[in-house]
């Protein structure tokens, strides 16, 4: 495993992501019970409803911004110079002005919140409202924050913004674990996006006070949102709620139709599955901008041989982050702690379906570095497939159906029709581009 400078800072983010995890779901299976673990992935799972505000952006802000900066450089404190920095400017409020909004209108979140936990008979007694408050109130925050991670990570600053998530991820992961010890109970689920929300604020405002000035009172420059970023973002934002349903939907819908235990069970097996993905996403990841930047200027080779190099990392680190868990989970069954996932076989399967799901999110990151969005109707086909057959099959057979919906559609549906996809774009577009 090659490893450079932009992988290490991602990898150490992810890495410690994926570590600091294992010891939360230690912490939640010591001092949760097995229905508050249920509430509190439920609630976890709602909060991810914030890729519907986001639509994507923040993937497609990475490429664009790493466009506009090509011919651009860095001052100290954040002040950008070159040719059409008006432009990278424009784009930079416009940008800090829809995740204003959304930060608000995701507050509308809590009273949907209340609907949905208070409408179905409750399991235990326990306080759920003010965690729910906080977490929807730092959520938002972290929501308006998230354009300014990412233009400065497209502007080529990938090290110090992933250094800059590692410590968000330490500080937030801490919050966590001394909460649970406390005795603070469903109040931990909103400690990582407050403190996310709070490092960030500070980083941009004393790391870049300059870019950020100039974006908001002094832009001279302009940047057609609406033409140039808007036909890719609907696209991409009705793929990432698709991806909401295929990776996230099943928590609430258990809570709903079995129960509180149940949900934590499937929340905590998904939520290692996503952990897998997230670390082995790292050497994909550190390339994006420069393969949007290759992709743009047309240089097909060099755009083949940094995916290829990160494709093969990327899948190899899955496929043996996987065979670690399913040993793990397999030797969780002698301990009180196996209860806490979901059965055995259903856990193989379920990491079966997200393997493949992580292949074709790897080809649909090729794909995108072309600043198009192809996996619209793929997307929405597939969720939509994932959906019908998780509502029918969970209330009869709960868990087990669920994963065998994800499996099928996947492995079936999602997988060979993405290779068919890249094969032929990439043929299509590398040839008349």
């Amino acid at each position: 495993m090659q490893v450079d400078k932009k992988t290490l800072a991602v990898l150490a983010q992810r890495g410690w992501q994926a570590g600091a995890g294992l010891i939360t779901l230690f912490c939640i299976a010591r001092y949760l019970s097995p229905a508050e673990q249920g509430y509190y992935y439920t609630f976890a799972s709602l909060a991810g409803l914030q890729a519907l505000l986001d639509m994507g952006l923040s993937t497609i802000l990475v490429q664009q911004a790493a466009h506009e900066f090509a011919e651009l450089n860095w001052l100290p404190h954040g002040a950008v110079v070159g040719e059409n920095v008006g432009r990278y400017l424009a784009l930079t409020r416009k940008a800090l002005c829809w995740y204003a909004v959304s930060g608000l209108l995701f507050l509308l979140a809590y009273p949907a919140g209340l609907y949905f936990f208070g409408n179905r008979p409750q399991e235990l007694d326990l306080a759920w409202q003010q965690p729910w408050l906080i977490l929807v109130i730092s959520t938002a925050v972290s929501l308006t924050l998230l354009p300014v991670l990412a233009l400065v990570e497209g502007s080529g600053k990938v090290v110090e913004v992933y250094s800059l998530r590692l410590v968000q991820g330490i500080v937030g992961a801490i919050a966590i674990w001394f909460t649970l010890l406390e005795g603070g109970g469903l109040y931990a689920v909103a400690m990582m996006p407050a403190s996310a929300a709070l490092i960030a604020l500070v980083w941009a405002l004393f790391r870049y006070p300059k870019l950020w000035a100039s974006a908001l009172f002094r832009t001279t420059g302009d940047f057609a949102w609406w033409r140039e970023l808007w036909p890719m973002q609907w696209r991409l934002g009705i793929s990432w709620l698709c991806g909401y349903f295929l990776t996230q939907m099943h928590t609430p819908l258990l809570f709903q139709t079995q129960n509180a235990v149940v949900a934590g069970q499937m929340g905590v097996t998904m939520t290692v599955c996503n952990m897998l993905g997230l670390l082995s996403l790292a050497w994909m990841t550190s390339r994006i901008p420069v393969l949007a930047k290759a992709a743009g200027q047309q240089e097909w080779d060099l755009l083949d041989n940094e995916f290829s190099k990160g494709f093969k990392r990327s899948l190899a680190v899955f496929v043996m982050g996987a065979m670690f868990f399913v040993l793990i989970r397999y030797a969780a069954d002698y301990t009180a702690y196996g209860v806490r996932f979901l059965p055995f076989w259903e856990t193989v399967v379920l990491i079966g379906a997200i393997l493949f799901a992580h292949i074709s999110g790897l080809l649909a990151i090729y794909l995108r570095a072309h600043r198009k969005e192809p996996f619209l109707w793929l997307s929405l086909s597939g969720a939509l497939l994932t959906v019908s057959g998780s509502v029918w099959l969970a209330p009869i057979w709960g868990s087990a159906g669920i994963v065998s919906v994800l499996l099928a559609v996947n492995v079936g549906f999602g997988f060979p029709t993405s290779l068919l996809m890249w094969v032929m774009l990439r043929k299509k577009w590398h040839a008349t581009i």
